[in-house]
């Protein structure tokens, strides 16, 4: 009987990181393995790119078992997918076409799959305060406080093209800071 069924996720890393124990690897794999490639050859549509792209995730943790701090396996794994995907769509430099249905598959999933609320909101949260101030303060309202460009621009003194102009600004930069997932959860 395989003893490490019983085991929960973190029992299974502490065994992982501390002892390089490969049973608990396999486990880990077993557990995680069906889930991950099934999110990544929905959106890759390719069976044989998808396996390559969950056989490097599954790499990476052996090859980083004793430096990897994971608080959840399932938003470590889904987090390194999308980073794997990512890295792929560069690699092979996709057409509009093909980025438009991945974007159109970010766009419909749940950020709840990936990552728990506390931390999505983390990241969000830790994003938006890298923002210039003026730049922050018209996102926030637009956001968050739901006013149109032109509420905006009378509350603040700006013109509303300005207003645009600093809610793209937030947008670009928060598409370069943090997973574009959790950019979605913004626009929904």
């Amino acid at each position: 009987m395989n003893i490490y069924k019983t085991h929960n996720d973190q029992q299974l890393l502490t065994s992982l990181k501390d002892r390089d124990d490969a049973k608990a690897f396999e486990e880990i794999y077993l557990r995680y393995f069906d889930q991950i490639f099934r999110f990544v050859y929905k959106v890759m549509q390719d069976k044989e790119i998808a396996e390559d792209l969950v056989q490097n995730i599954f790499f990476d943790l052996w090859k980083n078992r004793n430096k990897v701090q994971i608080q959840m396996l399932s938003a470590y794994f889904f987090g390194a997918a999308r980073n794997q995907i990512a890295k792929e769509i560069r690699k092979n430099k996709w057409n509009r076409e093909q980025l438009k249905l991945v974007e159109d598959f970010f766009s419909v999933s749940s950020t709840e799959e990936y990552l728990d609320e506390k931390e999505t909101k983390g990241l969000l949260e830790s994003a938006i305060l890298k923002l210039p101030t003026k730049c922050r303060a018209v996102f926030e309202l637009s956001r968050f406080k739901y006013l149109s460009n032109k509420e905006i621009a009378q509350k603040t003194g700006l013109s509303v093209f300005t207003v645009e102009n600093h809610i793209k600004k937030a947008l670009f930069h928060l598409r370069q800071s943090i997973e574009f997932v959790v950019l979605f959860l913004l626009l929904k």
